[in-house]
This record gives C-alpha cells, structure tokens and sequence, in this order.
C-alpha cells in the first residue's frame, strides 16, 4: 500500500526539510505561536 504522505504528487511545493503537509502546518502554527509571545513579552516589557 502507498503511504499518501510520501507520494511524489502530495510532496509538490513542501519544502526540504518537511516531509508532509502535516509538518509544514504545524511549524507555521508553532511559528505564530511563537511570534505572539514573543510580541506580546516584548510590549509588556516597554509598557
């Protein structure tokens, strides 16, 4: 059976060092994350 996460046509457009669609989102989820903490230190810091 074919795993669909690794088929050459669902890999289209991910970059290299992701292997799936699924760890594509979840490192843009992640990275927005960490970006609102860090805005969000950042404006009570200079409060």
């Amino acid at each position: 059976m074919i795993n669909p996460e690794n088929s050459a046509q669902d890999r289209d457009g991910l970059p290299p060092f992701v292997s799936s669609w699924k760890q594509l989102y979840i490192l843009m989820i992640g990275t927005l994350i960490l970006l609102i903490v860090l805005f969000y230190l950042f404006m009570t810091h200079f409060q």
